[in-house]
């Protein structure tokens, strides 16, 4: 009699009812990110363009928000730092002698650039404005150009004639000038992307 009862109660499969809140569990979760990519996917794609340094900008991202006010004022932080084109800008005052401060873009340009002479032995040099202005491709008409007015720049261009303490840009020669041209576009590309990514944009070229 006992066996019986034994039979009968015996369960091969016994059941574990924990599982039915982990599937639930998991049922949820999965919902929640097929709805988030949904909604990531479904978001608009918006385009702005427009003049900056000198040539035009155009930038596409993908975000139910407006963002042109952002990106706006992410290119006109640059320009205000780094144009020569703008008497107004942080690097049009160090080169007119108007001022030695550096602002915190510049300073992270100035910086980087040092980066980029020292890796490249030299070759990159953000002081050779006076040569650039001299070959009418700066900020000022070209003049007539010999070996004789080369000659005479050289001395004062060099990025070993530039040094930076705290925020304070330092020049062996007031003639000195700076033109980042070079690189302020790549940077001015990087603060709108930083912009984007804050506002939790993922997709976007600019």
């Amino acid at each position: 009699m006992s066996y019986l009862k034994l039979q009968e109660n015996y369960d091969p499969h016994p059941r574990r009812w924990w599982h039915l809140p982990l599937l639930a569990i998991l049922i949820a979760g999965t919902a929640f990110i097929i709805i988030s990519n949904n909604k990531k996917s479904s978001a608009e794609w918006q385009s702005e363009e427009g003049p900056v340094f000198g040539t035009f900008y155009h930038i596409t991202y993908n975000s139910d928000t407006n963002l042109s006010e952002g990106i706006a004022q992410s290119l006109k932080n640059v320009d205000q730092s780094l144009s020569t084109f703008n008497d107004s800008s942080t690097i049009s005052a160090i080169n007119s002698n108007r001022s030695d401060i550096l602002d915190s873009l510049m300073l992270r340009i100035v910086n980087k650039a040092q980066e980029v002479t020292n890796a490249t032995g030299g070759a990159f040099d953000i002081t050779v404005a006076p040569l650039v202005n001299a070959w009418g491709f700066g900020f000022k008409n070209a003049e007539n150009v010999d070996s004789a007015m080369i000659d005479s720049i050289m001395p004062f261009v060099g990025m070993d004639k530039i040094s930076v303490q705290g925020s304070k840009l330092t020049k062996s020669d007031p003639r000195i000038m700076l033109d980042c041209n070079a690189i302020a576009k790549g940077f001015g590309v990087d603060q709108v992307g930083e912009y984007l990514a804050s506002q939790g944009v993922e997709n976007y070229m600019v």
